[in-house]
């Protein structure tokens, strides 16, 4: 197993050096993870009722990766400052960016700008600093559920809707347009500056598009350039949640209403899953993942009220559970600048910031009260059959 030292020698995780020991293992690094009170906040709506938080995000602007972006079900976006669980005025930011469900949204790589994705059918494009609206993107006939944007080119971004459309933008506020004809496009992203990545909620496949085609001239069905079939056993239609990329882009990981987080190799010409992770829950499109700054962890939100937490390479061992909410735990992000902070939504209608902490030393009582959220880890499952076919073995001996 990894030892303590190993995260301490990377000082782009923010792994505060005073303290720490090098003595304990991964598991107890991992259980570590704590929720204070004063790092719960509740997601309200217009009229100060609590309403579920749909997609959370945190800023990649320089000495603002502490700036957490927030969405909910009535269209709020909350920018909360996540530097110091101290207590003071957490949310710097707010307000109404759609009549509607904002259901994603993305900052621009590097910047103070973001996008939001709505219930309204628009994508909006908001300067974050100046408080202002740039544009609104239009073009999709249903709600857009996914947006994202190239690391390779901050100028453009992608949506995707339950009209089954693939929008392709540039700040410009210009469109390409492909059909995916999936009945709906629960999730979109780019690998890189010419290859976008979708999923659906109905055909269970994951299609990689070239950008360098038009799309939009095709009569028929576009064909994807490459297509990862269902990999699963599951007979009902099923489709994907969660679409993320590790930092080479040559990893995907797909969360699946299997209940299956299914890992890609995108480079090579195999597609069938180079890995499988699950312990979780994941019966609804609104369960998603994200990756550790150094890509060895995964993290998921979870039907079961808990967000589960992976070492990537070692999907066989039972998960880290972080426990603490009453509802789904839908959207989920780990800091990408601090390996210590890990954000999680939930239809308990809370934003929790989670944070790693010494938990093996004993805390004051004062302090257990205040803790809202707590790490433990999951233990390995027996089979359900396997009982039965030991009782089936003993009868043999029976007289």
């Amino acid at each position: 197993q990894m030892l303590f030292n190993s995260v301490l020698r990377q000082p782009q995780f923010g792994v505060p050096r005073n303290g720490w020991s090098s003595q304990y293992p991964l598991q107890s690094l991992l259980t570590g993870y704590q929720c204070n009170c004063n790092d719960e906040h509740t997601s309200y709506g217009e009229t100060g009722v609590p309403v579920p938080p749909f997609g959370c995000t945190f800023s990649s602007a320089p000495n603002m990766e502490h700036i957490l972006a927030v969405a909910n079900e009535e269209g709020f976006v909350r920018l909360y400052n996540t530097e110091s669980q101290a207590y003071r005025k957490k949310c710097v930011k707010e307000w109404m960016a759609h009549w509607n469900a904002v259901f994603d949204l993305a900052w621009v790589p590097g910047e103070l700008k973001l996008v939001t994705a709505a219930g309204d059918q628009t994508a909006k494009f908001w300067d974050v600093k100046a408080g202002e609206l740039i544009g609104t993107c239009k073009g999709h006939q249903c709600s857009l559920k996914s947006v994202a944007f190239s690391k390779f080119e901050k100028a453009v971004f992608c949506t995707g809707g339950r009209d089954g459309n693939i929008m392709d933008f540039l700040l410009s506020f210009s469109a390409l347009c492909c059909q995916d004809f999936q009945q709906s496009v629960t999730v979109v992203l780019f690998q890189d500056e010419n290859t976008l990545v979708s999923a659906g909620a109905v055909d269970g496949v994951i299609k990689i598009w070239d950008l360098r085609k038009n799309y939009t001239a095709y009569r028929q069905e576009p064909v994807a350039s490459k297509s990862f079939l269902y990999p699963g056993s599951s007979t009902r239609k099923l489709g994907y949640s969660s679409l993320i990329l590790d930092s080479t882009g040559s990893t995907l990981f797909a969360n699946c209403t299997d209940d299956n987080i299914y890992m890609f190799n995108m480079t090579g010409l195999k597609t069938s899953p180079v890995a499988i992770f699950n312990g979780h829950q994941n019966s609804t499109f609104y369960v998603k993942s994200s990756l550790s700054p150094d890509d060895q962890f995964l993290v998921s939100g979870s039907s079961d009220e808990a967000a589960y937490i992976w070492k990537v390479s070692t999907p066989w061992h039972p998960p880290t559970v972080l426990q603490g909410h009453s509802q789904e735990v839908t959207s989920v992000c780990w800091c990408p600048s601090d390996f210590t902070k890990i954000a999680t939504c939930s239809d308990d209608n809370t934003l929790k910031i989670w944070r790693l902490h010494r938990g093996l030393e004993e805390k004051s009582g004062g302090d257990k009260l205040s803790i809202v959220g707590w790490a433990s880890q999951k233990k390995k499952e027996v089979r359900a059959d396997l009982g039965k076919d030991l009782m089936n073995f003993s009868k043999l001996f029976m007289v």
